[in-house]
C-alpha cells in the first residue's frame, strides 16, 4: 500500500483487548487517579469518577472547586483550590530527581522549552492577567521549582494514573503530562473530535492518528462525505456579506486601547503627538482588513499595530490559482494543535522551511494566516524567515480557503483541520505533527525522503476515504469530554454523557479496552 494510505498505522482499535498495550497499571493495584482538566464537564465526569468501586480518584487539578487551582502555575500567584494552595509548606523534595536518571536530564530540558512555549500564551503582551516570569532563567527556575512540587504532591498521593480531559498545553496541565512521563506514570489522555459525540483517547500524545484504517470490513457502514460541501466548523465565524467589509473603528476598540493605554504606558497621556499617532495606527490598521479579521477582536497591544500593519502589506496582492503551488494554512496559535501535536514543528515557519525543499522550483507555496490569529507568535522575525523562501508567497485574508485547497498541487499542514477538508476535497496532504487523521487515506507523514511526483500523482480514493471514516467512526467512543463541543449535540445530557464516558475511562486504566490510538503499528 502507497504511503499516501496509511504508512504509519496503528495496531488496535477501541475494542479490542491488547493486554501488551492497553494495561496503564498492574492489575493487582487498585487505580488511583489524578484528573487533569478545567472545564466544567471535566468537573463532572471526575466527580463520577469518585463514586466507582474500580478506581479511586484521588487528586484533581483544575479550578478552585477542585483540589488544586491550577491558575497558580499560569499566573504564577498563589490561588487555593479545595486542599488549600499547591504551594503550601513548601519545601524542595527530590522527588523527580529521584525518579529520572542523569541521562534522561536531556528529555527534562527539552520539556522545559515545550512548557515556556505554552507559558508564552500568558505573558504580559499577550493577556491582561498574565504571569510575571520574564526572562528565560525565571523560566528555568520556575520549571525546576513546580515540577518538583508536582512530582511530590504525586508521591505523597500515590497516584498511579493521570488523566487528560484535552492534549496538555495550557502550561499547568503540559507540566503534569511531563511529571508523570519523567516518572512513568501511564497518562491517558483523551480528545474531542469535530465528530459529533465522538471523542478519542492515547496513552501519549506522540500516538495520536496511529490508528489501523487498512483492514477494513466489506459491511462497515460509510460516513457520506460531499466533496464539494464546506464544513460548519462550529469555532469558526460565519463569513457573510457584512464581515467582508472593511473595518472601522468602534467604540469597542477604542476601549481595548484605553485599557492598554492605562495599564500598560499610562505616561502617553501625556504626550498626545505619541497618543495620536497611536490611535492613527490602530484606524488604519482596522480599516485594512475586512470585518471577518478584526485585529482587537477582544485584546490590544501596540505590537498587534506591527503584526497586522505587516500583514497588510500582502492585503492587495493578485493570487494566480492557475500556477502550481502547494497550500499551508497557518494554525491559530497557541493552540493544541500545534503547542502539543505538533512536536517540533510548532514551529510552522519550521514546517515551510522543510516543505520548500520538497518542491521543485517552479512550485510556490502559498501561506495565508489563521483569520483568529493575533501578534502572538507571529513577531517580525517570523515573517522574515517566510520572505527568505523564494517559493513562499503570503495570500490576502480575503482568498478562499476552499478555492486555494481545490487548486493546489496538495496541502502541507501540521495538523489543522484543513488537512481533514483536503482529503475530503480529494487533495492529498503532508502532516508535520500527530493529527488524528494521520492514518487515513491520502495522509503522508512528513519525512525528508517524500517524493514530490508521487504525492502529486497519488489519487485520494474517495469510496474509501468514506468507508474508513465509518470504520474510524465504529472504532471510537460516544461522548463528550470537551464542553466547547456540546453544541454538537442536540439536546445534550450530562448525565447520559457520563454513563458513557466514565466507564469507557474505567475500561482503558483497567486494561479491558485499548486506547483509539496505540504507538505499535
Amino acid at each position: 500500500m502507497s504511503r499516501g494510505n496509511n504508512t504509519q498505522p496503528g495496531n488496535a482499535v477501541a475494542g479490542d483487548y491488547k493486554p501488551a498495550e492497553s494495561i496503564m497499571i498492574e492489575t493487582s493495584s487498585l487505580p488511583r487517579v489524578l484528573s487533569c482538566g478545567t472545564g466544567p464537564g471535566a468537573a463532572s465526569i471526575t466527580e463520577a469518577l469518585k463514586q466507582s468501586d474500580e478506581v479511586e480518584h484521588v487528586l484533581s487539578f483544575g479550578r478552585k472547586a477542585q483540589d488544586y487551582h491550577m491558575a497558580t502555575i499560569t499566573r504564577t500567584r498563589s490561588m487555593a483550590g479545595k486542599m488549600g494552595e499547591l504551594t503550601d509548606h513548601d519545601r524542595y523534595s527530590g522527588t523527580l530527581a529521584q525518579s529520572i536518571s542523569p541521562d534522561r536530564m536531556e528529555q527534562f530540558y527539552r520539556f522545559l522549552f515545550q512548557f515556556a512555549d505554552h507559558l508564552l500564551r500568558r505573558e504580559s503582551q499577550y493577556h491582561y492577567r498574565p504571569h510575571r516570569l520574564k526572562t528565560l532563567h525565571e523560566y528555568i527556575n520556575y520549571y525546576h521549582l513546580m515540577a518538583d512540587i508536582f512530582a511530590s504532591r504525586i508521591k505523597d498521593h500515590g497516584i498511579n494514573v493521570v488523566l487528560f480531559f484535552n492534549a496538555p498545553h495550557l502550561g499547568f496541565d503540559t507540566l503534569c503530562y511531563q511529571v508523570a512521563k519523567l516518572m512513568e506514570i501511564p497518562t491517558l489522555v483523551l480528545m474531542q473530535t469535530i465528530f459529533p459525540n465522538k471523542f478519542v483517547s492515547c496513552s501519549e500524545v506522540e500516538t495520536c492518528g496511529k490508528i489501523d484504517l487498512t483492514d477494513i470490513p466489506d459491511n462497515v457502514e460509510i460516513y457520506p462525505i460531499e466533496r464539494e460541501e464546506s464544513p460548519d466548523l462550529f469555532y469558526m465565524d460565519k463569513v457573510t456579506p457584512t464581515s467582508l467589509r472593511k473595518g472601522l473603528l468602534n467604540p469597542k476598540d477604542l476601549l481595548l486601547v484605553l485599557t492598554y493605554i492605562l495599564t500598560r504606558e499610562p505616561a502617553l497621556l501625556r504626550r498626545p503627538a505619541a497618543l495620536w499617532s497611536l490611535f492613527r495606527r490602530a484606524c488604519s490598521v482596522k480599516s485594512s482588513f475586512p470585518r471577518f479579521r478584526d485585529p482587537f477582536a477582544d485584546f490590544f497591544h501596540v505590537n498587534q499595530l506591527d503584526y497586522f500593519e505587516t500583514l497588510a502589506e500582502f492585503e492587495n496582492q493578485p493570487v494566480n490559482l492557475e500556477r502550481d503551488y502547494v497550500y499551508f494554512p497557518l494554525h491559530l496559535q497557541p493552540e493544541a494543535t500545534t503547542s502539543a501535536m505538533g512536536g517540533i514543528y510548532m514551529d510552522q515557519a519550521l514546517a515551510i522551511e522543510h516543505l520548500s525543499m520538497l518542491l521543485p522550483d517552479n512550485c510556490a507555496i502559498y501561506v495565508k494566516e489563521n483569520p483568529k490569529q493575533r501578534h502572538f507568535m507571529r513577531d517580525p522575525l517570523f515573517f522574515h524567515r517566510l520572505n527568505r523562501i523564494p517559493s513562499v508567497q503570503i495570500v490576502p485574508s480575503m482568498t478562499c480557503t476552499y478555492q486555494l485547497t481545490d487548486n493546489s498541487r496538495f496541502v502541507a499542514t501540521v495538523t489543522g483541520t484543513a488537512g481533514w477538508e483536503a482529503i475530503c476535497r480529494g487533495r492529498n496532504v503532508v502532516a508535520f505533527g500527530h493529527p488524528w487523521y494521520a492514518s487515513f487515506p491520502g495522509v503522508f507523514p512528513y519525512h525528508p525522503d517524500l517524493s514530490y511526483d508521487e504525492l502529486v500523482s497519488h489519487q485520494v480514493s474517495h469510496d474509501l476515504l468514506q468507508k474508513a471514516t465509518g470504520h474510524f467512526l465504529n472504532q471510537i467512543p460516544d461522548g463528550i469530554v470537551y464542553e466547547r463541543y456540546k453544541p454538537l449535540v442536540p439536546d445534550f445530557d450530562q448525565q447520559k454523557n457520563i454513563s458513557m464516558v466514565v466507564p469507557y475511562i474505567i475500561d482503558v486504566i483497567k486494561g479491558r479496552r485499548s486506547p483509539v490510538f496505540v504507538s505499535n503499528p
